[in-house]
């Protein structure tokens, strides 16, 4: 009988935890590419086919002259399980706590979007895995990060600025992203204040130009740029925890990329258990995981602007 009713328990629990993951989806997701790949511990999820220059037929009957494409590939490793677990007593409140609106259920939820916003941010930061074997670590490189000094006078750190904004804009452009990309950009409360002090992005004389978009107090766009609202520094945020979201001066690193430049791998995209506790007296486990990893797909696509917080 206990089998059955957890069977029952178990298929809701699941069903409730998938309903609201539709409706309250990850922060990041959307604005990354996405996959569905379990078939092996490392998968290769990007095969690179660098640029060429067209050759000449400069000669009358004329051998044909080898392109020479240069090949690579970008790898993720699968990566640990990242979960939610408590302990529920007694079949009354196992019921409610995993209804639709159930505690649990809405705890799982916000447990497995901070994990896939955090494997996202964790691919952005981190070295990407490429070669032909995964043999090659390349850490984030130095030139795709624009300056904390940027956009003032005499090499004195800066807050967020448009000159900022105009900066990464050029990064990408000047290494060759194709410029009809969708382009994205995190920036947390501090960031967000500091636009809506810059004439360019409030002005209405700067709109045409600048486009600059708001729904209530936090800017959505701007320069082309779609922004989406995270707190970095936030401590529940396993990123921050692993020091990745702000460097060693304590400068804010915010990303900004373009869809194709991030890839997010999902090995599995949820699972959930309700299950007996033998050595407790009428109490069930409420378990529910991801196993999905980030990366960077090419350098060039993906950046960070480092912007200081100090008043």
């Amino acid at each position: 009988m206990s089998d059955n009713v957890n069977t029952t328990a178990q298929v809701q629990y699941n069903n409730n935890v998938e309903m609201v993951l539709q409706q309250q989806q990850s922060q990041l997701e959307w604005a990354v590419q996405v996959t569905d790949d379990s078939g092996t511990e490392r998968i290769k999820v990007k095969d690179l086919v660098g640029n060429t220059l067209p050759q000449e037929a400069d000669e009358r009957h004329g051998d044909l002259k080898q392109t020479n494409v240069p090949h690579d590939g970008v790898w993720l490793n699968k990566p640990n399980e990242l979960y939610f677990l408590e302990y529920v007593d007694g079949a009354d409140e196992m019921a409610t706590k995993i209804s639709l609106e159930g505690e649990y259920t809405m705890a799982a939820v916000g447990t497995i979007n901070r994990a896939r916003d955090h494997r996202i941010l964790e691919g952005i930061y981190r070295p990407i895995i490429s070669g032909k074997d995964a043999t090659i670590v390349t850490p984030f490189p130095a030139g795709q990060i624009v300056p904390v000094t940027v956009g003032g006078a005499g090499g004195v750190p800066q807050r967020f600025n448009v000159a900022k904004l105009r900066a990464a804009d050029k990064l990408l452009t000047q290494g060759f992203v194709d410029v009809n990309e969708e382009k994205f950009m995190v920036i947390d409360a501090e960031q967000n204040d500091d636009l809506l002090s810059e004439v360019p992005a409030t002005s209405s004389d700067f709109k045409g130009a600048f486009g600059g978009e708001f729904v209530n107090g936090k800017i959505k766009r701007l320069l082309g740029w779609n922004f989406i609202h995270m707190e970095l520094r936030n401590p529940m945020l396993l990123t921050f925890q692993q020091g990745l979201t702000v460097d060693a001066n304590g400068y804010t690193k915010n990303p900004f990329w373009v869809k194709s430049g991030v890839r997010l791998n999902y090995w599995r995209r949820l699972r959930t258990a309700i299950k007996d506790q033998p050595s407790k007296v009428d109490t069930k486990s409420v378990f529910a995981g991801m196993t999905g990893a980030a990366t960077r797909t090419q350098a060039g696509k993906v950046g960070i602007i480092l912007n200081s917080e100090a008043a």
